[in-house]
């Protein structure tokens, strides 16, 4: 994973802060997932279906495509098919495609085109279902929900190893009169020739950024304090709710649920696996 994760994700923190950045590309995030950060490494622990949670979705209003750029340190210079421009070396003159060159070691070109959200219609309920698993020992206190996620129809990503890196893409045949922007490379194209490019990825349907919520810390520790700690469930709990924890639940959602930071790493897709 290394460089081209860590320079990925530093990358997207100012674009979409607040946003965690789905890692590898091709990760699927569905609203109501769930993740465990317990020992420092993000995994996947099922969703708040299989909790017996449920939820209404509601649709946000992001830009209708994203493009990042390192601050104008990667160019992409166009070619229609049946041209021949300077500086291509791997595509046919009837190809059509880009050459997109990095002035800067580690510069990262993100883009992702079609841009949906989704996210929970009605917080307040949420954050009151979460605060009763826990009250039922239920939901430990590492765990996060997936409560906003950005879907895109298509995407591509690319970083650079060192200055002076490049790559040529080649578009599909329903593209064959040529790029006319990065956008149109997302989902579309084929890396035809790359130097100095660490990660390279076309692709489609996918889903980069996504925000979650936990319980919030300063509100576990006055749940211990005024009622003391919660022990893992065995199926019931030993005492029902007390009203007043589903009540600053459902009146101040935000008391109860936060956002924390993305600090733990997603699993490694290409390590072996453990023993």
């Amino acid at each position: 994973m290394g460089d081209s994760y860590d320079n990925y994700k530093a990358a997207m923190q100012d674009p979409w802060p607040g946003w965690w950045i789905a890692w590898p590309p091709t990760q699927r995030i569905s609203l109501g997932d769930v993740f465990d950060r317990s020992g420092g490494v993000q995994r996947a622990a099922g969703n708040l279906a299989d909790r017996r949670i449920t939820y209404q979705i509601a649709q946000g209003t992001p830009p209708a495509s994203f493009s990042y750029d390192a601050q104008g340190s990667v160019t992409a210079h166009f070619k229609a098919a049946g041209s021949s421009p300077q500086g291509f070396s791997a595509l046919a003159k009837a190809d059509a495609g880009a050459l997109v060159q990095f002035a800067r070691a580690q510069s990262v070109l993100a883009v992702y085109g079609n841009l949906i959200q989704e996210g929970f219609s009605d917080i307040p309920a949420v954050a009151a279902e979460l605060a009763r698993l826990y009250w039922d020992g239920r939901w430990p206190t590492d765990l996060v929900a997936v409560s906003d996620v950005i879907m895109a129809a298509t995407g591509l990503l690319a970083t650079a190893t060192a200055a002076g890196a490049s790559a040529e893409l080649r578009v599909s045949v329903s593209a064959r009169a040529g790029p006319v922007s990065l956008v149109d490379l997302a989902g579309q194209a084929a890396f035809a020739r790359t130097e100095h490019v660490g990660m390279q990825w076309v692709g489609t349907k996918v889903t980069p950024f996504y925000r979650v919520v936990g319980l919030r810390k300063t509100w576990l520790a006055r749940i211990v304090k005024d009622y003391g700690p919660r022990q893992p469930g065995r199926g019931a709990a030993p005492e029902p709710v007390p009203p007043l924890v589903l009540d600053e639940a459902r009146d101040e959602p935000d008391a109860v649920l936060e956002s924390p930071p993305q600090d733990a790493r997603p699993p490694d897709p290409t390590a072996s696996p453990g023993p």
